[in-house]
């Protein structure tokens, strides 16, 4: 049963934040609390799927937390690296740093391209169009992933000060670890995600071209999302279209190529009955899918504003990066067959390296440095 409560009522006792910071995060009980009629808002089948429902617009919004909070850190880490002199050159003079800085950068920018094409799926989503339940879960599970890496990388460098009082840098690295563990873990989320897979890779669907979803327009369906069952059959447009078309791009070559190795997996060594219950090796499975997944959208995005190829290319040089540790993973799974080792080995590949795109982007990187600070 949904309901809804008054917390003035005094059989309903409040217990304690549960947090300490600013944010309330309440605890509490209800003892002999009397629920009337018109307090109910749903029962039965209706309130589980309310009840999911709320959570499909919850941790969709992580993604733009986790947004935000990598992009002050990352304001903060430029700044502080370029003016920080160490044996009389700037930190950045340093090749790591500036990999460091790179990486994290296009990280950042596919996490905004993801987080913003999936809104066009969720706002343009009905009873007949149901992908979000796919892209809503990977923004939640991949993008506040990729949020953590991203810190993680601006920390490498900027070390001791990203725990000083004054910076914001020390309440992100606080607080970034959280997201890919509220509104379900990443494990549930990965583990739902692989639920969409078969139909997703080799069994796609016509639909209407999406656009872009800016209109100021009452979503009215998030409220309505019906019922939760059905997941396994929900079907998506091709995937293929879209890494053919920018196929010109190095990097995206050699991911589109590996997403192929991909689906021959699927196809010729899936995972068997007995895998299908081990979820240690499943979740490494899931996360091969949800590069694809995440390449994708990315791709859409570039396309509909006009992204330069410099990015486009780096974004996939990581792409390629975090397919390969994937596979290795799955390589060392004590479970893995002889055939799915074999097929681990063989798709991995080595990104098309490009001094010139590298140092084209580390000058956009470089271009940051006090561009935005933050009040003491």
């Amino acid at each position: 049963m949904f309901f809804a409560v008054d917390s003035r009522h005094e059989n309903y006792h409040l217990i304690d934040n549960v947090v300490h910071m600013q944010i309330y995060v309440s605890t509490f009980r209800l003892e002999n609390y009397p629920v009337r009629e018109e307090d109910i808002l749903h029962i039965g089948v209706e309130a589980f799927a309310a009840a999911l429902n709320t959570v499909n617009v919850g941790k969709f919004n992580l993604c733009s937390c986790s947004i935000g909070m990598t992009e002050h850190a990352f304001y903060e880490a430029i700044t502080h690296a370029q003016n920080r002199i160490l044996y009389g050159n700037p930190v950045t003079d340093f090749t790591h740093v500036r990999t460091n800085f790179v990486d994290a950068y296009s990280r950042l920018i596919a996490m905004k391209l993801f987080s913003q094409r999936s809104v066009d799926y969720f706002r343009g989503a009905s009873l007949d169009d149901r992908r979000y339940l796919l892209f809503n879960p990977m923004t939640k599970a991949k993008v506040t992933m990729e949020g953590e890496t991203v810190l993680r990388a601006l920390h490498d460098v900027i070390a001791a000060k990203g725990y000083e009082k004054n910076t914001m840098f020390r309440e992100v690295s606080q607080l970034i670890g959280t997201l890919p563990r509220l509104e379900g873990t990443v494990h549930v989320n990965v583990g739902l995600v692989l639920k969409f897979m078969p139909n997703y890779m080799l069994n796609p669907k016509e639909y209407p071209e999406l656009p872009t979803r800016n209109d100021a327009t009452d979503d009215t369906f998030f409220w309505n999302q019906g019922p939760t069952r059905g997941a396994g059959k929900v079907q998506f447009a091709d995937w293929t279209p879209v890494y053919e078309k920018h196929s010109s791009i190095p990097n995206v070559a050699v991911f589109y190529n590996q997403a192929k190795a991909f689906r021959e997996l699927l196809v010729t060594a899936a995972p068997d009955a007995d895998q299908q219950k081990d979820l240690d090796f499943l979740l490494n499975v899931g996360h091969l899918f949800s590069l694809i997944v995440y390449g994708q959208l990315i791709l859409e995005q570039a396309a509909s504003t006009g992204l330069d190829t410099d990015i486009i290319d780096q974004i996939f040089d990581f792409q390629v990066r975090d397919f390969n540790t994937y596979a290795v993973a799955l390589h060392g799974k004590p479970t893995a067959t002889t055939a799915q080792q074999d097929w681990a080995l063989s798709a991995i590949r080595k990104p098309v390296p490009d001094a010139e795109r590298f140092t084209r982007i580390w000058e956009r990187v470089k271009a940051y440095n006090g561009a935005y600070e933050m009040q003491p």
